[in-house]
């Protein structure tokens, strides 16, 4: 009886994970056929990897179930029952996984979408941008995975806000001290456009000329000797 428990279990085991990897890949790839999902499946690589994860806890948890009933049979209750529990265990685990895949995801969605945001405002960094929001919606993503496995994750939550603090910390001293002249002149441009008119002859640090044009962060000026670019913040520093 035990041995035709393990067999049915091994054969029962055998066609739930071909029918779950089949049924979770028919969904990915129906979720594939979105071209705003198609990219994110492909570069994080979940579509080769999830069925057969889903598969083989498919398989596990009915053979691990007649397994335990083969014991039952042979009179190892102990055994049976450890074995039971670890089978009640696997869906937690199982839905611990869904969610790191999801975060995977979803992280690759919001890198996707940072980067062409970025690329189309021009902006340089963009790619970076991208790729720390998403190791941030993974690393969110494992901590909800941990709490659903039964493991407290505060101290990990903590570190995790301590990392993350000291980081855009350190970042923004950074470019408040690097990029301290430009946002000057940036905030000074402002006024320079209330204050001064194209054409307006002025004189300022010994130098006269005619305001020809501005920008966020300069004011060029025509003079005898040339054109002249100006730092905006020069217009609020000196008389």
């Amino acid at each position: 009886s035990a041995a035709l428990l393990v067999l049915a279990g091994w054969l029962l085991g055998r066609l739930a994970r071909y029918l779950a990897s089949r049924a979770v890949g028919s969904a990915l790839t129906r979720l594939g056929a979105r071209p705003s999902l198609r990219g994110a499946l492909v570069s994080s690589g979940v579509a080769s990897r999830v069925p057969a994860v889903i598969g083989g806890f498919a398989y596990w948890l009915v053979f691990l179930f007649f397994i335990a009933a083969a014991l039952e049979t042979l009179g190892l209750p102990v055994v049976s029952g450890a074995l039971n529990r670890v089978a009640y265990y696997l869906p937690n685990l199982l839905a611990a996984l869904v969610v790191i895949f999801a975060g995977i995801i979803l992280g690759s969605l919001v890198s996707g979408a940072l980067a062409r945001t970025a690329a189309t405002a021009g902006v340089e960094f963009g790619t970076a941008v991208g790729r720390l929001a998403q190791g941030t919606v993974v690393l969110v993503a494992i901590v909800v995975a941990l709490e659903q496995v039964g493991i407290e994750a505060q101290v990990l939550i903590v570190i995790v806000g301590i990392v993350l603090g000291t980081t855009l910390a350190g970042a923004g001293l950074a470019f408040g001290l690097g990029a301290r002249t430009a946002v000057s002149s940036i905030i000074a441009s402002y006024y320079v456009a209330q204050a001064y008119r194209i054409g307006q002859l002025v004189r300022i640090g010994g130098i006269e000329g005619k305001i020809v044009r501005t920008t966020p962060t300069a004011v060029f000026l025509d003079t005898p000797q040339g054109r002249v670019l100006v730092p905006a913040k020069q217009f609020n520093e000196e008389v």
